[in-house]
């Protein structure tokens, strides 16, 4: 099990969202790089950084702060607002080691294979799942399609890996439902979860239900869980 602390960006700030809502957004007296100095420090090399804002407008917004994160040496993935094939060659030379795409893929589920195939391991599918359905477009707009089926049919067309949020869950500090990603995880796939992943319990429970990277982000900075402790319980789960 991999924990990704997450770094989520608008205007240059790090700040978190309850459900995904902008109205409810959340600031914090901490500078993006020096978050992500704290983190390498604390010993974690890995970082999950959400472009809020550009998941707002529809291109990246801080393709800058990646550069300077990255630079330290950390293995970044990023996303929010890569609505096209240039903006996630533009995250990846910018620094991203892997870029999650929501909206990209699921605006058009055609293009999937041919996503997959220029980016393979680079590129991950972000299924949010709002109503049992996959969300995009910054979670305002549902797919037809359940969570599970669009993970069937992206693993068909050539994705291997996925971020699987419980949009209901995000940001509350409630708790993760670990049984939810029971069907996904199967031989072959990389399963991220996120959504409302707070404590060493929630990490354990994700652990046991087969999923292989935790992304946690407001427990973090409020309290839920130390940095230090979640390292430790991902290492022994």
């Amino acid at each position: 099990m991999i924990v990704f602390p997450a770094v989520d960006l608008y205007g240059g700030r790090v700040v978190r969202l309850l459900r995904g809502d902008y109205s409810k957004m959340r600031g914090y007296a901490v500078d993006p790089v020096e978050a992500a100095k704290g983190f390498r420090d604390a010993g974690c090399l890995q970082i999950h950084i959400v472009d809020l804002e550009g998941a707002k407008a529809g291109e990246p917004k801080h393709l800058d702060a990646l550069e300077k994160i990255a630079a330290l040496g950390l293995f970044v993935q990023y996303g929010g607002g890569l609505r096209s094939a240039d903006a996630v060659a533009r995250a990846l030379n910018s620094g991203a080691a892997r870029v999650m795409a929501g909206s990209l893929i699921f605006k058009d589920m055609r293009r999937a294979p041919e996503l997959a195939a220029r980016f393979g391991g680079k590129i991950m599918a972000a299924v949010d799942v709002k109503e049992g359905k996959a969300a995009y477009a910054g979670w305002l707009k549902k797919s037809a399609l359940s969570a599970r089926e669009a993970v069937e049919r992206l693993s068909s067309a050539g994705f291997s890996s996925f971020l699987i949020t419980q949009t209901e869950r995000d940001g509350t500090m409630g708790g993760t439902d670990a049984d939810f990603y029971l069907p996904f995880t199967v031989k072959g796939r990389y399963i991220a979860a996120a959504g409302g992943v707070t404590d060493e319990r929630d990490i354990a429970a994700l652990a046991r239900a087969g999923v292989d990277a935790a992304v946690i982000g407001k427990s973090l900075y409020e309290g839920g869980i130390t940095l230090k402790a979640a390292l430790a319980a991902a290492k022994s789960a």
